[in-house]
């Protein structure tokens, strides 16, 4: 079982490897970082005091698997186009990027009380073309870099989650205690 503190850990280091996969990309693309719009292709509810931190963690995990849906739609598309693209360090470290995603997807997914499970909404690739495949790719990886950093602000600021958990007892514990009630 994951705690907060190393998901908090694996959302930075995954917000750190994307920083550099996507400036990676932007300098191999010849594309300004902040050449697509600032809003994100994956939204939710905002995460406001309201919401429990486990309604919070659903819809951070909603919206970290959504990222992962679409950087993996990001990657076929990619390397349909561009098959012939030798391995460099672009493409070694967006399957760095994409394993740590998937890990920190798994990582929230175990911190969900009772298998709890939101929706994410996101924006889909409509131009067609070379150059808006780009914009889209690159605004990707802009709502992996901010979804990965939100989850990380996020669940540092939420109180210790093995408060949330229904605890467990031990079959056998259990079972001594009962024997010490009949003595």
């Amino acid at each position: 079982m994951p705690s907060k503190d190393k998901t908090v850990a694996l959302a930075k280091l995954l917000h750190r490897d994307c920083t550099q996969l996507l400036d990676l990309y932007t300098a191999r693309e010849s594309l300004m970082s902040n050449s697509v719009s600032e809003s994100q292709l994956v939204s939710i509810p905002p995460l406001t005091s309201q919401l429990s931190p486990s309604e919070k963690i659903c819809f951070l995990q909603a919206a970290l698997r959504k990222c992962l849906h679409l950087l993996d739609k990001a990657i076929t598309h990619e390397d349909a186009i561009f098959p012939e693209r030798p391995e460099d360090e672009y493409s070694k470290q967006r399957k760095t990027v994409r394993e740590r995603l998937n890990y920190l997807v798994s990582s929230t997914e175990r911190l969900l009380v009772e298998g709890k499970r939101c929706d994410a909404e996101a924006k889909d690739l409509v131009d067609s073309g070379v150059f808006a495949l780009k914009k889209w790719i690159l605004q990707v990886l802009q709502d992996v870099l901010y979804w990965s950093n939100k989850t990380a602000e996020t669940l540092q600021t939420l109180p210790a989650l093995k408060a949330m958990k229904p605890t467990r007892r031990r079959r056998a514990a259990g079972k001594k205690e009962a024997r010490k009630l009949r003595k």
